[in-house]
């Protein structure tokens, strides 16, 4: 399976292959390609295996920002052959009827079957059902969307009746899942996330086991996570650190980008994990 990076700034690809060597999946969200695009799409594509671009429409849900679908639609023709895949511009988590329309006419629009947008099933009544519709109407590759509660029960259904139908989980990298389905991709934007809170992931490759490791900053450490401080494998862990990218507890305290470095690294063992299970 694949796990996408959801980045907001192209220059966190840079420095993370800069850093590791490594290649990332990256999702950027259309409304975050500002300053971005030209980066994504051509001076940093080097760096980076598949890059994928979201629509937006968490964003214009959210009313964060308003992007039309005719803008959209003309982006897709335009450009949307540097991405190895777009989403459809799902816009109502609401209204899953007018995210189909908004399918269909990006699909009339831009024409190559091979460039239609992945749709996004958003309806909380009957999931399964609108992945259904979307089936019918011939499409291979669909999403479940990060809203969706009834996820583990339409991953049941479509791997007992259409096991050869690619799924994506938006924004969701829920270990559970991804252990026992292990769809054909997934994305999310943990890394900053949890950076923020001052919380670095860290895959302990002898246990085979990810801790949550609370690098100060907040009161209180939240739950599930460690104390670094009092972390068992804190050696290891400092180790791994400077070995991997020369980086120590106060480097991390004091440089947020260094504490993304390290979260997407994580994402990049789990994802390279998922892959080596039979």
């Amino acid at each position: 399976m694949k796990i996408f990076v959801a980045v907001v700034d192209a220059e966190t690809v840079k420095a993370f292959y800069d850093k590791t060597h490594r290649k990332l999946n990256v999702l950027v969200s259309y409304f975050y390609l500002k300053g971005n695009a030209y980066k994504l799409t051509k001076t940093y594509r080097n760096m980076i295996k598949d890059l994928y671009l979201d629509s937006g429409a968490y964003s214009v849900f959210t009313k964060k920002s308003k992007i039309s679908l005719s803008e959209y639609a003309r982006y897709l023709k335009r450009y949307g052959h540097h991405y190895n895949a777009t989403f459809n511009l799902d816009d109502k988590f609401d209204d899953p009827e007018h995210n189909k329309r908004n399918l269909n006419y990006l699909q009339t629009f831009i024409g190559e079957r091979n460039r239609w947008p992945i749709p996004v099933v958003h309806d909380l009544a009957d999931p399964f059902g609108e992945f259904e519709d979307y089936v019918n109407q011939g499409c291979d590759y669909i999403a479940l969307g990060s809203t969706n509660k009834n996820t583990e029960e339409v991953l049941d259904n479509v791997k007992s009746k259409y096991p050869n139908i690619k799924v994506h989980l938006f924004g969701n990298l829920d270990r559970e899942l991804l252990y026992k389905y292990r769809p054909y991709s997934a994305d999310s934007s943990t890394f900053g996330i949890a950076a923020g809170y001052g919380t670095i992931y860290y895959w302990d490759p002898d246990e085979k086991n990810e801790y949550k490791i609370y690098m100060g900053g907040r009161d209180r450490v939240a739950e599930g996570e460690i104390e670094y401080k009092t972390f068992k494998h804190r050696k290891k862990f400092d180790e791994f650190l400077s070995r991997t990218f020369g980086y120590d507890k106060i480097t991390l305290l004091h440089d947020s980008q260094a504490m993304h470095i390290v979260n997407i690294y994580f994402f990049s063992q789990l994802e390279n994990h998922l892959n080596s299970l039979k």
